[in-house]
């Protein structure tokens, strides 16, 4: 260790010289304070002895110096003087100093404090840069963090939020919030919108939120049920995710054409319908565990469905909200939200429930992130009104086509084509008006391919809600067994002068059906069961059936 040795007594510092070196520690000499603090800026000795007092500069005022121009280093100043007094010593430590040895010094005790020194020297070492590495740690955490953030912000961003007239506050806790709000309308018009929160906060819980938004965008995207898109997402989660992280979500489906809504609430706050004239007038609470809990077969989306009316609008939010605290500790609670949406203007329910939470937080730490969503049911409606415009005489788009689709066993298990024929009818002239009833008749169709001829189920298992659930194991057991067999799709749209046919050709490998005596009208089938080909009957046109019944061709026309 090199050791700066400042006293201004020849034969105190030749006597300190001597017993250093013999230690095996190199030894600087400075005759006074002033001189000390230059070679201490030159030679940069590793432990300061310091006489108290010396001529031109004292001892204290050499030491503050000294401390001033150490930066960053641990550089231990051992004061060595005469005086005993408390007063003296106290100014010693004071001005800098870190120990004192009164002369006459001892050696062992001498030999003992550099000892000591030299150990908590490299302490402060080590304690260093273990400091510097949490700092750079730190950067490098918070760089990846903003980008997370970045990345996550551009996935999760939902576009027909402002066209669809939705209101939407989030306020994450952390950077990296564990709270989502998406939101999407399938290519029948359907809106679909689903606000989560998930186990925690920080990059753990964000992530869980990409391969959601994932499966929401691309299976609404491709028109899934919302039913279908939450059994997915579940599976997904569940499947990937770590235990402990899940998420609790709400989730609603608006069909502008019927003018229903259908809700699904797992594990947060009831999901409220607000109207002028009733205020809360409906309300859903968690009927389900939240999403990535329970496993794929267990998972029941089971949706509940009221008519809207157009100057409903839908509250949203977690349980952030409720969870919010005030100065003094007291919870927002359910309670303040209804208060809140219902005691302002009829329009402004959720600018209301915003300010009345920022206004009871006043500034106070938050706890939890914070999501609250209000979609307006007769924007809804409005902006998702089919605008018919005249037909245009172009012959462009009156082009004749035709697909096929065959599907195996295996793309029976794990494909579903109708998305795909939806998006492509989804691009036929005047295609608005009729594509609900599109969807239906593809649906019926498919489904009655897939389950009565392939698999041979029979719908009478359907005669109570307890047989649905039977029907659709049978399903699942058949299917995952299912070694051979196909299902043959043939789509052709032939255009006319005042409009087009759609004509849908189905067939199965199946043993088919007495298809000479067709099924009862709806309004004569009271049954749980038989009523499909009915409906497809009663929205097609032409419906007939070829072979042994394993084949049905069906014709849509419009103008």
């Amino acid at each position: 260790m090199k050791v700066l040795v400042a006293d201004d007594t020849v034969v105190n510092r030749q006597i300190l010289q001597v017993l250093l070196r013999k230690d095996g520690h190199s030894v600087v000499l400075a005759e006074n304070g002033k001189q000390a603090v230059a070679l201490f800026e030159k030679e940069q000795p590793e432990l300061v002895i310091m006489d108290l007092m010396m001529p031109e500069m004292d001892g204290k005022e050499a030491t503050s110096l000294i401390k001033q121009r150490t930066g960053a280093r641990f550089v231990p100043i051992i004061f060595l003087t005469a005086v005993t007094d408390e007063t003296g010593l106290t100014e010693c430590l004071a001005s800098g100093g870190d120990d004192v040895l009164t002369k006459p010094y001892s050696l062992p005790l001498l030999r003992a404090k550099l000892s000591a020194w030299s150990r908590v020297q490299e302490l402060h070492a080590r304690v260093t840069e273990q400091k510097q590495e949490l700092e750079s740690y730190r950067d490098r955490s918070l760089h990846e963090i903003d980008v997370a953030n970045e990345i996550r912000t551009k996935i999760l961003a939902t576009p027909c939020m402002e066209r669809m007239g939705i209101n939407y506050h989030v306020a994450p806790a952390t950077i990296l919030g564990g709270d989502v709000v998406l939101a999407g309308t399938t290519p029948t018009g359907i809106l679909h919108v689903l606000v989560g929160d998930f186990t925690g906060h920080g990059l753990s819980s964000a992530i869980g939120a990409l391969p959601l938004a994932d499966v929401f965008y691309r299976m609404t995207e491709r028109g899934h049920a919302l039913g279908d898109i939450l059994r997915e997402i579940n599976r997904k989660l569940n499947h990937t995710m770590p235990v402990g992280i899940f998420c609790a979500a709400s989730a609603i489906e608006i069909n502008p054409v019927r003018c229903r809504a259908s809700v699904w609430n797992g594990g947060l706050p009831p999901v409220l319908v607000i109207n002028p004239s009733a205020g809360v007038r409906l309300q859903w609470a968690s009927q389900h565990p939240p999403l990535g809990v329970l496993h794929a077969q267990e998972f029941m989306p089971n949706l509940e469905t009221y008519d809207i009316q157009p100057d409903d609008r839908m509250i949203l939010y977690t349980d952030g909200v409720i969870e919010t605290r005030s100065p003094s500790g007291e919870l927002f609670g359910e309670p303040r939200v209804h208060q809140a949406v219902t005691q302002g203007p009829a329009s402004h329910p959720f600018e209301e429930l915003v300010a009345a939470l920022t206004a009871f937080a006043n500034g106070g730490a938050q706890e939890d992130d914070i999501t609250i969503v209000d979609v307006s049911c007769g924007i809804v409606l409005e902006r998702s009104a089919v605008r018919v415009n005249p037909p245009s005489r172009e012959r462009s788009w009156q082009l004749p086509w035709h697909i096929e689709v065959r599907l195996g066993p295996d793309a029976m298990r794990t494909e579903d084509p109708l998305p795909d024929l939806m998006q492509l009818v989804s691009l036929l002239p005047g295609h608005a008006r009729h594509r609900e009833r599109f969807f239906t008749v593809l649906t019926e169709l498919i489904s009655n391919a897939i389950d009565h001829g392939v698999l041979g189920i029979q719908s009478n298992l359907k005669t109570s809600p307890d047989g649905f659930d039977a029907y659709y194991q049978e399903r699942d057991r058949r299917l995952a067994a299912l070694q051979d067999g196909y299902v043959q799709i043939f789509l052709t749209h032939a255009p006319s002068a005042s409009g087009a046919r759609l004509i849908v050709r189905v067939e199965d490998s199946g043993a088919g059906f007495d298809a000479i005596h067709p099924a009862a009208p709806l309004s004569m089938n009271d049954s749980m069961f038989g009523r499909g080909l009915a409906l497809v009957r009663a929205l097609c046109q032409k419906v007939t059936f070829h072979g042994a019944g394993n084949c049905v061709e069906a014709i849509y026309s419009w103008d």
